[in-house]
């Protein structure tokens, strides 16, 4: 118990800093609600103080805008749930032909921007309406429209490339367009070999797209040895090709040789006579039975078909 009392024991220099301690809290506590320490605003600090700023949404609006706007508020309501509509074309028809029409014949017509340019570029590619009935394979023709225009569809035959005799009217009515005579010589010929992507664009049916595939697959063949692979180009059509046929020409006859036992799996995977599983078949031939050495070894092999083989004889060399 002794120690325990010890332990509050003060010696008199403690007990006059617990004094002076007590006093300074009061002080504290009591002198500020007596005393005003705050110092007077500098006139200078005020009155670069910012101002309050009122809300925005409580300031006085112009008496003329809140006037325009009560005038005009079931306008702008009106013209925000139903906008302006284009002005509707009055369609005026006229005899012409599917063939030869222009897009803004088509569009004085009342058709369709859209199905106007399709028609247009199915023409200009080559495509050809036979009868009045093939106008609907057009994509997005309206049927309503097709029904007004059917009486003024006038679709006149090709002129004879033979006896150059211009062709008829397929109705007796349409008299008034009429093809120019031509002689059977339609077309500049070229060579399939040697033609470059201009030459083949000046010829009708062939665009950029298509003449860049015709190049590509010579290249990758190696050069064409007769004109009708030329038919065998992916996307070409076979009524474009028989309209272009007779301006091909094989003048020079120079084949790029596929050198079947040097060549490399990519090399015989990128010819379009071979392809990837062929390919793969000749390397594992020649890792298993050494270099090829005649025809007959390639006729072995089950992953190329006969047809295939006669096309890939003129270039492959030993």
């Amino acid at each position: 118990m002794k120690n325990f009392l010890d332990f509050f024991y003060y010696t008199k220099t403690e007990r006059k800093a617990c004094v002076l301690l007590l006093i300074l809290c009061i002080a504290a506590f009591v002198l500020p609600d007596w005393l005003d320490f705050s110092k007077p605003h500098d006139l200078t600090t005020l009155a670069n103080a910012p101002r309050p700023v009122q809300a925005k949404a409580n300031w006085p609006k112009p008496q003329r805008w809140n006037n325009y706007k009560k005038k005009y508020k079931y306008q702008y309501k009106y013209n925000a749930r139903y906008p302006a509509k284009e002005p509707r074309v009055v369609a005026s028809f006229a005899a012409f032909d599917p063939n030869l029409v222009s897009l803004d014949e088509l569009l004085k017509m009342g058709l369709n921007k859209r199905s106007a340019s399709i028609w247009v570029k199915y023409t200009s590619k080559g495509g050809h309406f036979k009868k009045a009935e093939d106008v609907l394979k057009v994509y997005g023709l309206p049927e309503d429209w097709y029904q007004q225009a059917k009486p003024y569809l006038q679709i006149q035959t090709k002129p004879d490339l033979e006896t150059g005799a211009p062709g008829k009217a397929s109705y007796s009515s349409f008299e008034d367009k009429k093809f120019t005579k031509k002689g059977a010589q339609v077309c500049t010929p070229i060579d399939v070999n040697t033609a470059d992507t201009a030459a083949w664009q000046s010829l009708r049916g062939i665009g950029k797209v298509l003449a860049n595939r015709i190049i590509k697959f010579r290249d990758k063949l190696g050069g064409f040895y007769q004109v009708d692979q030329v038919k065998e180009t992916f996307g070409l059509a076979d009524s474009v090709y028989q309209k272009i046929r007779p301006c091909l020409q094989l003048n020079a006859l120079t084949l790029k040789p596929l050198l079947i036992n040097q060549a490399s799996f990519n090399e015989l995977a990128g010819h379009p006579y071979l392809g990837f599983k062929a390919a793969k078949a000749i390397m594992n031939w020649k890792d298993q039975h050494g270099p090829l050495g005649k025809m007959e070894d390639l006729e072995g092999l089950v992953a190329l078909e006969a047809g295939k083989l006669e096309k890939l004889k003129p270039y492959v060399q030993f």
